[in-house]
C-alpha cells in the first residue's frame, strides 16, 4: 500500500465487481502447519478437572494439531451435548481440547521441520500459542449457543488471561527464553470460525440454525501483534471479528527475531527454531495450551498480500472497510499503517 487513496480505490473495486481481489478461501489443514509429537509433559500441581465430566486436563496431546474450532455447551449457554463455536466471547474449555501446565510444570513440543524467522511472515509473527483466553462481556449478558454476535459487547478493554512462559530450542536440549510478554494462554482469544454477514455462508455444520459462523478459520494467519483487549472496549463480538481477526484464528504470536542469541542457520540466514516449551510462572495461576501453529509466509500463494488489505489476512473485504471505517480521516493512523 502506498497511500491512502489507493487503498479506498482498491477496497471499492474488490467490494463492487464480481471478480474480486483473491481472497483466503477456508483454511486447508495440513497437521504439519502445528507441532507434531510431545516430547515431554510434566504435570504440576493444580490441573483441574473438566467441570461437565470431571476428567483432568492432563493429557498432553490435546497441544498437537490445529486449536478448537467448536465445543459444547456448558450446561448454562448450551447443553453440553451441543455444539458451541469457539469464539473470544466463549474458549474451549473440554479435557480432550486442553491441557494444562499445572503449578511448577512443563511442556516441551516438536515441530516436524524448522520454523524460521522468515521476512514475509505476517507482522513479523513466526508460531502462534493458542491457550483458552477470554474476552470478558459487558457484565449484563451472558453468552448463548443462540447469541446475536451484533448485539453482545465487550467490557472496557479486560480479558481472563493464565500466562505462562515460552522457551525455543533448535534441538531440545539448548533453550532461548522469552523473558517478557508475550505469553501462552495471553492475548489474543481464539476465533474457531469466521464470523459472516449472510446467512448463506454459514456452516450448516456448526449447529442447527447458525446464521453467522463460516468456515473455520485459519490458525497459521496471526493477528497484528499491536492489538489488544483494549481494541475490544466498547465493540459487540461482531465488530471485534470484523476489525480485528477477519481469517485469522488468533492466539499469541511470537517473533524469533526477539531473541537475539537465537542461532541461525548459515545455508539460510534465517533464525529458526523446532521445539517449544512452555513452563509454569509461579505466579498463581496455570495456563491452558490448545494448539501451536508455524506461521505461514504471506506474499506466497497461500497468502498474497493485495493492495487495501489493512488487516493483513492477505484479502480485501468488508473487514477491511470497517477498520477504514472505524479510523476514518485519523492521519496518525494511517501513517503508522503504511
Amino acid at each position: 500500500m502506498k497511500n491512502l487513496t489507493s487503498a479506498i480505490i482498491y477496497i471499492a473495486l474488490a467490494l463492487t465487481t464480481s471478480n474480486q481481489t483473491p481472497c483466503l478461501g477456508a483454511y486447508q489443514y495440513d497437521p504439519n502447519d502445528f507441532a507434531v509429537d510431545v516430547q515431554k509433559y510434566l504435570a504440576g500441581s493444580g490441573i483441574g478437572n473438566d467441570c461437565i465430566s470431571g476428567d483432568p486436563f492432563n493429557n498432553p496431546q490435546n497441544a498437537l494439531g490445529r486449536p478448537t474450532v467448536d465445543t459444547t455447551g456448558d450446561g448454562i449457554g448450551a447443553a453440553p451435548w451441543e455444539p458451541m463455536v469457539v469464539v473470544p466471547f466463549y474458549p474451549a474449555f473440554r479435557h480432550y481440547e486442553l491441557v494444562t501446565i499445572g503449578k511448577g510444570g512443563q511442556l516441551v513440543l516438536k515441530f516436524s521441520h524448522p520454523v524460521r524467522d522468515d521476512k514475509n511472515n505476517a507482522y513479523g509473527v513466526d508460531f502462534i500459542v493458542f491457550g483458552n483466553t477470554f474476552t470478558v462481556m459487558d457484565g449484563t449478558s451472558y453468552w448463548y449457543s443462540t447469541s446475536d454476535p451484533r448485539s453482545v459487547y465487550a467490557s472496557a478493554g479486560y480479558g481472563f488471561v493464565e500466562p505462562s512462559q515460552v522457551s525455543v530450542s533448535q534441538d531440545g536440549m539448548t533453550w532461548y527464553p522469552y523473558d517478557e510478554d508475550p505469553y501462552a494462554d495471553g492475548y489474543a482469544p481464539t476465533l474457531g470460525r469466521v464470523y459472516v454477514t449472510d446467512p448463506n455462508e454459514a456452516d450448516p455444520n456448526a449447529f442447527d440454525d447458525n446464521q453467522f459462523w463460516g468456515h473455520p478459520t485459519d490458525p497459521t494467519l496471526p493477528l497484528d501483534p499491536n492489538t489488544s483487549f483494549a481494541d475490544h472496549t466498547g465493540k459487540t463480538l461482531a465488530q471485534i471479528c470484523q476489525s480485528l481477526y477477519g481469517q485469522s484464528a488468533g492466539g499469541t504470536g511470537f517473533d524469533l527475531a526477539q531473541l537475539p542469541d537465537l542461532p541461525v542457520d548459515p545455508s539460510t540466514g534465517l533464525k529458526w527454531m523446532q521445539y517449544v516449551q512452555i513452563q509454569d510462572l509461579d505466579n498463581g495461576v496455570t495456563s491452558e495450551i490448545d494448539a501451536v501453529s508455524d506461521v505461514t509466509c504471506c506474499g506466497d500463494w497461500k497468502h498474497p498480500f493485495p493492495v487495501g488489505d489493512l488487516n493483513g489476512d492477505c484479502c480485501v473485504d468488508l473487514y477491511d472497510l470497517a477498520i477504514l471505517s472505524d479510523h476514518w480521516l485519523e492521519c496518525t493512523w494511517w501513517e503508522n499503517c503504511q
